[in-house]
């Protein structure tokens, strides 16, 4: 919960000031407002996303890894099945 305080502090504190004294009406606010959310759910995504790599990412790493073996097996059984079949041998 800092890091989401922290990060909204200094996106208030830092891009306020320009926005609201661009051309001294009430609609640059909600513009500035729209752009602050979208920057904030940017900024925790990166952050939750971090996390989540950090906790699951040697598990998300080896089911890649498996399915890909698995899928190059796969293929090279194929291919081998495909060139037994034009060269009239048996496959197996």
């Amino acid at each position: 919960m800092k890091k989401e305080m922290l990060i909204t502090i200094v996106l208030v504190l830092g891009l306020s000031f320009d926005s609201f004294a661009g051309t001294g009406n009430a609609r640059g606010a909600i513009y500035f407002f729209l752009v602050f959310a979208v920057l904030l759910l940017i900024v925790l995504g990166l952050i939750y996303g971090i996390d989540y790599l950090k906790k699951n990412g040697k598990t998300i790493i080896n089911n890649a890894m498996s399915d890909l073996h698995k899928k190059i097996t796969l293929l090279k059984n194929y291919l081998n099945k495909v060139k037994s079949d034009y060269l009239d041998l048996s496959y197996f």
